[in-house]
Protein backbone atom coordinates (compact mmCIF):
# COMPACT_ATOMS: atom_id res chain seq x y z
CA UNK A 1 0.00 0.00 0.00
CA UNK A 2 1.55 3.78 -1.40
CA UNK A 3 1.99 5.71 2.07
CA UNK A 4 4.23 8.06 0.61
CA UNK A 5 4.14 10.86 -2.43
CA UNK A 6 6.97 12.35 -3.54
CA UNK A 7 6.89 15.68 -4.95
CA UNK A 8 8.27 16.50 -8.37
CA UNK A 9 12.13 17.22 -7.43
CA UNK A 10 12.24 14.59 -4.86
CA UNK A 11 11.38 11.78 -7.38
CA UNK A 12 13.58 13.44 -10.00
CA UNK A 13 16.28 13.15 -7.43
CA UNK A 14 15.57 9.55 -6.06
CA UNK A 15 16.19 8.70 -9.42
CA UNK A 16 19.01 10.91 -11.23
CA UNK A 17 20.90 11.57 -8.49
CA UNK A 18 20.20 9.54 -5.13
CA UNK A 19 23.20 10.25 -3.83
CA UNK A 20 21.76 14.14 -3.33
CA UNK A 21 19.82 12.49 -0.79
CA UNK A 22 21.04 12.91 2.79
CA UNK A 23 21.22 9.67 4.76
CA UNK A 24 17.29 9.70 6.07
CA UNK A 25 15.84 10.56 3.07
CA UNK A 26 17.49 8.21 0.99
CA UNK A 27 17.11 4.87 3.92
CA UNK A 28 13.21 6.10 4.08
CA UNK A 29 12.65 5.81 0.36
CA UNK A 30 14.46 2.69 -0.14
CA UNK A 31 12.65 0.45 2.52
CA UNK A 32 10.70 -2.02 1.24
CA UNK A 33 7.61 -1.25 3.32
CA UNK A 34 6.75 1.37 1.83
CA UNK A 35 7.28 0.98 -1.43
CA UNK A 36 5.87 1.92 -4.38
CA UNK A 37 5.90 5.25 -3.45
CA UNK A 38 3.45 7.66 -5.51
CA UNK A 39 3.80 10.36 -7.70
CA UNK A 40 1.24 12.43 -9.00
CA UNK A 41 0.66 12.63 -12.71
CA UNK A 42 1.46 16.52 -12.70
CA UNK A 43 5.11 15.45 -12.19
CA UNK A 44 5.52 13.97 -15.11
CA UNK A 45 4.00 16.53 -16.89
CA UNK A 46 6.46 18.66 -15.20
CA UNK A 47 9.77 16.71 -15.91
CA UNK A 48 8.41 16.49 -19.11
CA UNK A 49 7.84 20.53 -20.10
CA UNK A 50 11.07 20.88 -18.09
CA UNK A 51 13.26 18.56 -20.80
CA UNK A 52 11.62 19.86 -23.32
CA UNK A 53 12.70 23.68 -22.23
CA UNK A 54 16.31 22.34 -21.86
CA UNK A 55 16.15 22.78 -18.05
CA UNK A 56 16.90 19.68 -17.04
CA UNK A 57 18.84 16.39 -18.18
CA UNK A 58 17.76 13.10 -17.15
CA UNK A 59 21.00 11.66 -19.57
CA UNK A 60 18.44 9.70 -21.08
CA UNK A 61 15.63 10.49 -23.45
CA UNK A 62 13.06 11.22 -21.60
CA UNK A 63 10.83 8.89 -22.87
CA UNK A 64 13.23 6.01 -21.34
CA UNK A 65 14.30 7.44 -18.59
CA UNK A 66 9.93 7.87 -17.73
CA UNK A 67 10.08 3.56 -18.49
CA UNK A 68 12.69 3.31 -15.45
CA UNK A 69 11.26 6.01 -13.20
CA UNK A 70 8.04 5.06 -13.11
CA UNK A 71 8.99 1.06 -12.25
CA UNK A 72 5.91 -0.16 -11.23
CA UNK A 73 8.03 -1.41 -8.04
CA UNK A 74 8.83 2.00 -7.28
CA UNK A 75 6.55 4.15 -7.95
CA UNK A 76 2.39 4.77 -8.28
CA UNK A 77 1.42 7.12 -10.62
CA UNK A 78 -1.54 8.50 -9.24
CA UNK A 79 -4.12 10.28 -11.63
CA UNK A 80 -5.53 13.66 -11.32
CA UNK A 81 -9.68 13.20 -11.30
CA UNK A 82 -12.39 16.07 -10.30
CA UNK A 83 -12.00 15.69 -6.80
CA UNK A 84 -7.92 16.07 -6.97
CA UNK A 85 -8.60 19.01 -9.35
CA UNK A 86 -11.70 20.76 -6.82
CA UNK A 87 -9.63 20.52 -3.97
CA UNK A 88 -6.28 21.97 -5.24
CA UNK A 89 -8.31 24.93 -5.51
CA UNK A 90 -10.15 24.47 -2.24
CA UNK A 91 -6.90 24.33 -0.02
CA UNK A 92 -7.23 26.49 2.95
CA UNK A 93 -4.88 29.94 2.58
CA UNK A 94 -2.59 31.21 2.47
CA UNK A 95 -0.85 28.55 0.14
CA UNK A 96 0.93 29.47 -3.09
CA UNK A 97 -0.21 29.92 -6.17
CA UNK A 98 1.82 27.13 -8.52
CA UNK A 99 -0.91 24.56 -9.88
CA UNK A 100 1.42 21.76 -9.35
CA UNK A 101 2.52 21.75 -5.97
CA UNK A 102 -1.54 22.54 -5.32
CA UNK A 103 -2.41 19.36 -6.90
CA UNK A 104 0.36 17.42 -5.35
CA UNK A 105 -0.60 18.87 -1.88
CA UNK A 106 -4.16 18.26 -2.49
CA UNK A 107 -3.23 14.77 -3.63
CA UNK A 108 -1.46 14.17 -0.09
CA UNK A 109 -4.05 15.74 1.69
CA UNK A 110 -7.27 13.16 -0.14
CA UNK A 111 -4.73 10.43 -0.39
CA UNK A 112 -3.54 11.15 3.24
CA UNK A 113 -0.46 10.19 2.13
CA UNK A 114 3.13 11.64 3.41
CA UNK A 115 4.52 13.88 1.42
CA UNK A 116 8.22 13.76 0.54
CA UNK A 117 9.77 17.47 -0.44
CA UNK A 118 12.31 19.79 -0.18
CA UNK A 119 10.04 22.91 -1.13
CA UNK A 120 10.46 25.66 1.69
CA UNK A 121 6.44 26.95 0.41
CA UNK A 122 5.42 22.87 0.81
CA UNK A 123 7.11 22.45 3.95
CA UNK A 124 5.83 26.20 5.84
CA UNK A 125 2.50 25.68 4.85
CA UNK A 126 0.47 25.60 8.32
CA UNK A 127 -2.73 23.08 6.59
CA UNK A 128 -0.87 19.99 5.23
CA UNK A 129 -3.09 17.67 6.41
CA UNK A 130 -0.41 14.78 5.60
CA UNK A 131 3.20 15.03 7.33
CA UNK A 132 5.97 16.63 5.56
CA UNK A 133 8.96 15.01 5.32
CA UNK A 134 11.73 17.62 4.25
CA UNK A 135 14.61 17.17 2.17
CA UNK A 136 17.53 18.79 2.75
CA UNK A 137 16.73 22.09 2.27
CA UNK A 138 20.68 22.86 0.37
CA UNK A 139 18.96 20.58 -2.02
CA UNK A 140 16.01 21.16 -2.85
CA UNK A 141 16.45 21.25 -6.38
CA UNK A 142 18.22 19.61 -9.36
CA UNK A 143 16.12 21.45 -11.76
CA UNK A 144 17.26 25.27 -12.90
CA UNK A 145 15.01 27.70 -12.61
Amino acid sequence: MTTHLLDTNAWIRLILAPEQLSERPRALLTRPDITPLAVSAISVFELTLKVRKGKIDLRLPSDQWLDLALNPNLITVIPIDAEIARAANSLPEPFHQDPADRLIVATARLRNLTLITGDEKILQYAHPHSACLPLPSNQTSLVTP
